[in-house]
């Protein structure tokens, strides 16, 4: 099972939780397929770690 693939699970069990992916494969069609599938953000490696922070920042943002 690839991570799109479990995004539907995980949406289903924990579905207040936003998910933030992180993959090598950032083009458009993967973007889409994750966001369809319940991702609330995607972000490519190599990771860039103040943008995964301000991603984090802005969920938690959201959901306070």
């Amino acid at each position: 099972m690839t991570v799109i693939e479990m995004l539907p699970k995980v949406k289903e069990m924990r579905p207040d939780v936003p998910v933030i992916m992180i993959t090598a494969y950032g083009d458009a069609d993967t973007r889409g397929r994750a966001l369809a599938r319940g991702a609330s953000g995607l972000l490519t490696k190599p990771i860039d770690f103040a943008l995964l922070r301000e991603e984090i920042d802005a969920r938690l943002a959201q959901a306070g």
